[in-house]
């Protein structure tokens, strides 16, 4: 199995910081229509709080991911159906979350955590716990709100837990994405690489794939179709992970005895390899199977350095 890959995490945190604000500014809202006219805004709330919960949850998987990339052989405390039912489940949502965004924040620091690091004897952070102490004390006095006709002490402090516990929850978020995003762009982290292609010369496509699919049982994983006639055809042994064989027809001569490098992220790798000296044949150019850019080694070995879309 190829090795995780940092992952960029700042257009999620954007979004999350937006969502995050929109929460606070309808909580305050919500505190102020129920002191002055005793309204409960519940619905319209949820309308904005269950949107920014998903945001938060798919920021929260990424980071957590990048996290393991940074701490290899670090096991985080919770298993990751937690990162949503731990803001479900009762009692369990009183201090599951806080683990998690813990765990996040510790394996993501310069440097990482040493493989095999304990998680749970690792020094818990203020900030976190700061904000997990707002965020309860917050839900607390909504509970209590909605139930009362709450004074001006009341939606005082409802309105300064909101404020405190959206502030923090938003410094959490940009003290993770910098932390990430620096070591992803430094040049000691190496994105995940694989050798993932070999070439293999054939007369006809659907001749070759009767014969590694139909006969030999191999996996058709791609058969991408081109301008003029080009196709795109990659086989591999079935439940193999890495190497795949590139059907390549005879009569296209350009593309034999080439290596294709794999990269998770086409324009790091590339800087990275222009930075450490690779001469590149030509510029990156878009293709239908992916971006790519083909560099020649120092023996004349012909490679394309690959990005493929998103299956």
């Amino acid at each position: 199995m190829p090795p995780p890959s940092l992952r960029p995490v700042r257009p999620l945190a954007v979004l999350v910081v937006v969502m995050i604000a929109l929460v606070v500014a309808a909580s305050t809202a919500m505190s102020i229509a129920h002191l002055l006219h005793g309204e409960h805004w519940r619905l319209r709330y949820q309308l904005i709080l269950i949107p920014a919960g998903f945001a938060y949850v798919c920021w929260l998987a990424r980071a957590r991911a990048n996290a393991h990339a940074l701490s290899p052989g670090v096991v985080h405390t919770y298993a990751a159906p937690f990162m949503v039912l731990g803001w479900i489940l009762p009692v369990v949502n009183l201090f599951v979350p806080k683990g998690i965004v813990d765990d996040i924040r510790a394996t993501s620091q310069p440097g990482g955590q040493a493989p095999g690091t304990d998680l749970f004897r690792v020094r818990r952070s203020r900030l976190v716990w700061a904000w997990w102490l707002s965020w309860l004390g917050m839900l607390a006095v909504h509970a209590y709100s909605v139930r009362v006709v709450p004074g001006p002490v009341v939606s005082v402090l409802t309105i300064a837990l909101s404020l405190a516990a959206g502030s923090l929850a938003i410094l959490i978020v940009w003290t993770i994405t910098r932390r990430q995003e620096e070591a992803r762009t430094s040049h000691g982290f190496v994105p995940a690489q694989r050798l993932g292609l070999v070439p293999l010369v054939v007369r006809d496509h659907d001749e070759a794939l009767a014969f590694y699919v139909g006969t030999l049982g191999f996996d058709l994983w791609e058969d991408r179709q081109g301008g003029e006639g080009e196709r795109w055809v990659t086989v591999r042994p079935r439940h193999a992970r890495e190497t795949a064989l590139l059907l390549t027809r005879g009569d296209t001569p350009a593309r034999e005895g080439r290596l294709v490098l794999h990269t998770d992220d086409f324009d790091l790798d590339h800087g990275r390899m222009l930075a450490a000296g690779v001469t590149f044949d030509a510029a990156p150019r878009r293709e239908f199977y992916g971006t790519v850019a083909p560099f020649t080694d120092p023996d004349g070995n012909r490679w394309d350095l690959l990005s493929s879309p998103a299956r």
